[in-house]
């Protein structure tokens, strides 16, 4: 950044430099999910450059504070957990804050799974989500999968895989964007959070 520049209303310094994913495998989370994500990742590209995946194998506050204060941090992952993870205050705090203080690159949290997961986002933000098993398939929700958005090239309906546990679209909080849903509840969603994002896939 240039000396002096302070920057508009447009820019954030989290923003600045190429940015990874950062994904958790550790005890806590399900086999054979990390390779599997970074063969996909792999193959994906993020903000124009091909998707690199750091991973980091525990949750506790100094393993967190130092995966969400990485200057490359765009992305932090979780995937199914076999058991509560236990985040402690301070990592909790960490993690709303490096979502808050996202922007364009950086500030996405993401969590895959199910019940379990939506608990560990009810209590690291405050929500109050109802998890919830619905029957696929799962429609695309046009009004945010539209044209240009991440979501465009997905197809118009995807099938169940398993018991799927989404979360009540009802009980989601403003502003929150469903990409997948049906029935009433959403497998595939996004709530804002400041100035980043709170993602969650079934």
């Amino acid at each position: 950044r240039r000396r002096g520049h302070v920057p508009s209303q447009d820019e954030n310094p989290f923003d600045e430099g190429d940015k990874s994913v950062y994904l958790y495998v550790g005890k806590d989370a399900k086999p054979g999910f990390q390779y599997k994500m970074e063969d996909i990742l792999s193959k994906q590209e993020l903000y124009g450059a091909p998707v690199v995946v750091e991973t980091f194998e525990n949750t506790d506050d100094e393993a967190i504070r130092a995966v969400v204060w990485a200057k490359d941090a765009g992305v932090v992952m979780f995937p199914p957990f076999y058991s509560y993870p236990g985040f402690g205050a301070a990592a909790s705090r960490d993690l709303r804050n490096f979502v808050r203080h996202g922007f364009k690159k950086s500030g996405t949290l993401l969590f895959v799974g199910g019940g379990l997961e939506i608990k560990v986002l009810n209590d690291v933000f405050g929500f109050q989500i109802h998890p919830s098993y619905v029957k696929g398939p799962y429609y695309k929700d046009e009004r945010y999968a539209r044209e240009g958005s991440p979501f465009e090239p997905l197809p118009s309906m995807i099938p169940e895989a398993g018991n799927v546990f989404g979360m009540r679209m009802s009980t989601l909080p403003p502003g929150a964007r469903s990409f997948y849903d049906s029935f009433g509840v959403s497998v595939a969603c996004c709530v804002r959070v400041g100035l980043g994002r709170v993602c969650f896939l079934a």
